[in-house]
Formats: structure tokens, C-alpha cells, sequence
């Protein structure tokens, strides 16, 4: 598992390595250029043409420059051109530059020029690195910098791989936000750990493939000095759930209640409910509405079904109330309406929650209701909110807009005043429990539809009952990574 780690918090922690360690930033420059080098060579296999170089005045212009030399070094055939942008370079990009003046010959392998008005890139381009501007970056790209970026994006746009140095230049390395243009690379190798501007806002619309390279602050000699925190972030290498027992059978494996469902959106129920049995509950009992029986039944046979009146809020309660005194986990919300007996029985819910170890999970339509009369949930039990950013501004009775510009911080704010974990879901949820915050990489564009986050709301509420019947152990952060994992590998997959 991986952590991210903040612009500033990475300047820190490379300082601190080099004043205290003999590591140089000399030797943390050539160790990122050549995993640049590496990825600039997988992209470009096979494609005809040169690789090309956009150089800003900095290290991270430095790192480009020194991939290209390494590039050149390997391979006798290689052909390259650089650009750097107007200005003094930093002493490690001048030296870098020394370097590959040096070496590479005359006529020269690699070209350097200097980025002034309007310039051409060559006829047939194989590759081309981003090195323009690093996760320093604060302001608006303007004058040359911008035009060397539209360089960069119209070889994008033709088809041509950009690889970018560290974080595409542009992107607020913290928050994902564009800042005035940006690189829109088909890879990114950020080094060290991955930064969040990579997973937030529009990151993952321009960091493309994201690969975490070690350039030695992961050393014996570094490592402990490396004290920044930072949000989880999960690899595909990394194990969600240890095998079942052979010996395992279903009253050991959690008994999830779903309360969703209603006249017209029955196929949440039914969606949610499908999703918790193929994520491993043993038992699922679906409360909905006495209208809809029929069809959850029919969609999702092996759930059974507690029928709630529509004209009896007693009764309803009841028949409710029954269901959750046998559940390991609840899960409310989906499809379920914001009428007026489902508002009742959510102040029941409520009252009855309080007092109770029963984990619960809110999500969709229960968000909305607990918004109109918001309540601490905290009581012991490990209850979830699950809300999209439009739910999570009516939580917090603030914009979308605001939501999605502080995404870590709306989903820390949802859980001080709930008393609940939270994930924030967007195209990288972010995770917030009593352990810290996460990040969730894993999901596809195709699961941007109705029904998706019903399927979210089975798969933690499965993993939720495990949990409470001793099937799982795993903290509420880890058991909400397991989640989301496994949701949105499963839309990955469903993709494909």
C-alpha cells in the first residue's frame, strides 16, 4: 500500500534526507531520470520518429534533461530534441544541461533549442517527456510556459504519448486543480510517493497511468526520516480479504439488512442487495415497500424480503425493526425515496440506532433525509456515509462547487459532524475514518451510471456484517478500502 505525500511535505522530507544522509540531490535527480528514461522506452517502442523534451528552468527540467542523456547513452540509434524555456536554469538543470551538451556529440544526437515564440516540433515525434514544471508549481501557466504546454497537448491530441516528470505541468499537485492549462500525459512517473493532485479533481483526467518510482529516499539510511503523513492508497498487488475457511458457512459470514426500495426504484434494492451476496455475505434480507416485493424477488431471488406497509407506519416500523434485531449490518438508503413515511421511519432509525453496536451504512436517499435533520451517529457502532458530492453539499449545508474544490477536507468535515466514517465518492473517493484518509484508484468511467453506488452500498454493507460476525478484521479505513476496491475493480472488469 502506498501513501501520498504533499508538494511541501516532499520538499521537506528531501531536505531533511540530504542534509542528514550522504544522499544527494545529484543522485535523487539521476535515480528519477532514469525511471523516466525506462517509461519513456515503453511508450515508445515500436513508433517511428524522435523523442522530445519540454524543459522548464527547474530540477524537474533537470530531471528531463538527464533522461535524455541516459536515453542517448543506451542507445547509439537514439534521435531527440530539446526545448527549455526562457530563463537561468537552476544549478542541477544547468549541470544537467552541461552533461548532455557533452555527450551528445556533434552533429548532435540530441538538439537543444530554446522555447521563443512560435516553434515547430519535428515531422515524426515517437515520444514526449513533460518536464516543464514540477508539483511547485502555484500559479497559472502564461507566455511561453503556456505555449510550450499547448505544444505538448497538441502532440496529445495527434496520438503521441507524453510521458510526464513527477506531475503533469499545470496540475495543483495538492488539489488536482488545472491551473490554467495543463499536460495531458498517458503516463506519469511521480517519484518517491504519489501526490494527491494525481487522484483529485482533474488529475485523473491528465495524470493518465500513474507509476510511483523509488529514487533512494526509501533506503535504510532515509526511510525513518520520511515522516510525512499522507492518504492510503491501495496496489493492485496489495490483498483485500484473507481466503474463507473451507469450514465457513452463512450464519458466519454477516447477515446484512437492506431498507431501499420503492414504488419505481425497486432495482436499487435489488442491485444493492445483488452486490452483497456476491461480496461474500451469507444472509441478505431486503426492507422495502409491500408494492415492490414482487419485484426484488423476482431481480434478486436469493435475498429473502421483509414487506413494509405503505399505509401503516407502525406496522411498517415493526416489520423493520424485526429485520434489524437479527442483522449484523444494515445498509439504508438506496432507492428509497424521501416521502413522508420514508422520513418517519428514518427518525425511528435513528432513535433505535442509539445505543446499538449495529454497524450501519446511509447512502443516497437516507443522506438526503439526515441532511433535513441532521444527527450524531456515534454511539460505538462503525456507521458509514456514503455520499456523492451533490449529497455530501447538502450534509454540509454548502455548494458542490465547494465540495469538489477540498474534496479530503469536506469528507474530514461529514464525519466531525455525523460522528460517522465517510466515503466521499467521485471518480477517486476519498476515504475518511478514525485511522486518517485514503484514496480510493481503482473504477473506470463506465460506472458513471444509476445503479453504481446501490452496488457500493451491498458490497460494504457484506463486508460491514463479515466483520461483525468475526468473518473479517480490519479497521473501518481498511474495510472501506476493501470496498471500494473491490467495486470498482469489479466495474474495471465489467468494462472490459
Amino acid at each position: 500500500m502506498l501513501r501520498t505525500i504533499t508538494p511541501s511535505e516532499m520538499k521537506r522530507v528531501e531536505t531533511r534526507v540530504m542534509q542528514e544522509t550522504a544522499l544527494t540531490g545529484e543522485a535523487l535527480m539521476q535515480n528519477a531520470a532514469a525511471h523516466v528514461a525506462r517509461a519513456v522506452c515503453r511508450q515508445a517502442a515500436g513508433r517511428a520518429g524522435q523523442v522530445v523534451c519540454l524543459c522548464g528552468t527547474g530540477n524537474n527540467g533537470g530531471d528531463g534533461l538527464a533522461a535524455m542523456r541516459i536515453l542517448m547513452e543506451e542507445n547509439p540509434a537514439f534521435r531527440g530534441e530539446c526545448w527549455l524555456l526562457p530563463g537561468r536554469l537552476s544549478a542541477d538543470a544547468q549541470r544537467e544541461l552541461d552533461r548532455l551538451t557533452e555527450a551528445a556529440g556533434s552533429p548532435p544526437h540530441v538538439a537543444v533549442h530554446r522555447v521563443e515564440g512560435d516553434f515547430a516540433m519535428p515531422e515524426k515525434v515517437a515520444c514526449a517527456i513533460d518536464a516543464l514544471f514540477g508539483t511547485g508549481l502555484s500559479r497559472p501557466l502564461e507566455g511561453a510556459a503556456r505555449t510550450a504546454c499547448e505544444a505538448l497537448q497538441a502532440l496529445a491530441e495527434a496520438g503521441v504519448p507524453v510521458v510526464a516528470v513527477d506531475i503533469p505541468s499545470g496540475l495543483n499537485g495538492e488539489t488536482g486543480q488545472v491551473m490554467g492549462a495543463a499536460v495531458r500525459a498517458c503516463e506519469t512517473v511521480t517519484f518517491h510517493r504519489p501526490k494527491p493532485g494525481l487522484y483529485l479533481g482533474q488529475g485523473p483526467d491528465y495524470a493518465g497511468e500513474i507509476t510511483v518510482a523509488d529514487i533512494g529516499l526509501t533506503a535504510p539510511e532515509a526511510a525513518p526520516l520520511d515522516d510525512a503523513d499522507g492518504m492510503r492508497v491501495l496496489e493492485r498487488c496489495d490483498r483485500l480479504l484473507l481466503p474463507r475457511a473451507r469450514t465457513a458457512h452463512k450464519g458466519k459470514l454477516g447477515r446484512v439488512v437492506l431498507w431501499a426500495g420503492s414504488r419505481g426504484m425497486a432495482g436499487a434494492a435489488a442491485i444493492a442487495a445483488t452486490a452483497a451476496l456476491r461480496a461474500g455475505a451469507g444472509l441478505v434480507t431486503v426492507a422495502c415497500p409491500d408494492d415492490v416485493v414482487d419485484v426484488v424477488q423476482t431481480l434478486c431471488p436469493c435475498a429473502t424480503c421483509a414487506p413494509l406497509s405503505t399505509q401503516d407506519e407502525d406496522a411498517a416500523w415493526e416489520s423493520l425493526s424485526a429485520a434489524l434485531e437479527r442483522a449484523d449490518a444494515l445498509g439504508a438508503g438506496c432507492g428509497l425515496g424521501q416521502g413522508p413515511m420514508a422520513a418517519a421511519l428514518m427518525e425511528r432509525l435513528l432513535r433505535f440506532l442509539h445505543g446499538r453496536a449495529l454497524p450501519c451504512l446511509l447512502d443516497a436517499d437516507a443522506l438526503n433525509l439526515l441532511a433535513r435533520r441532521p444527527a450524531w451517529l456515534a454511539d460505538g457502532a462503525a456507521h458509514v456515509l456514503t455520499p456523492h458530492p451533490g449529497e455530501a453539499a447538502r450534509l454540509l449545508g454548502a455548494s458542490t462547487a465547494e465540495i469538489l474544490a477540498d474534496m479530503p477536507g469536506a469528507a474530514a468535515r461529514i464525519r466531525r459532524r455525523y460522528g460517522a466514517a465517510v466515503v466521499l465518492k467521485g471518480a477517486r473517493s476519498v476515504l475518511c475514518a478514525q485511522e486518517g484518509l485514503a484514496l480510493n484508484p481503482f473504477g473506470t468511467p463506465a460506472m458513471a451510471k444509476g445503479g453504481s453506488g446501490d452496488a457500493l452500498t451491498g458490497v460494504m454493507a457484506a463486508l460491514l456484517a463479515g466483520r461483525a460476525a468475526g468473518a473479517y478484521a480490519m479497521d473501518d479505513l481498511a474495510l472501506m478500502q476493501a470496498a471500494c476496491a473491490l467495486h470498482g475493480l469489479a466495474g474495471e472488469r465489467a468494462a472490459r
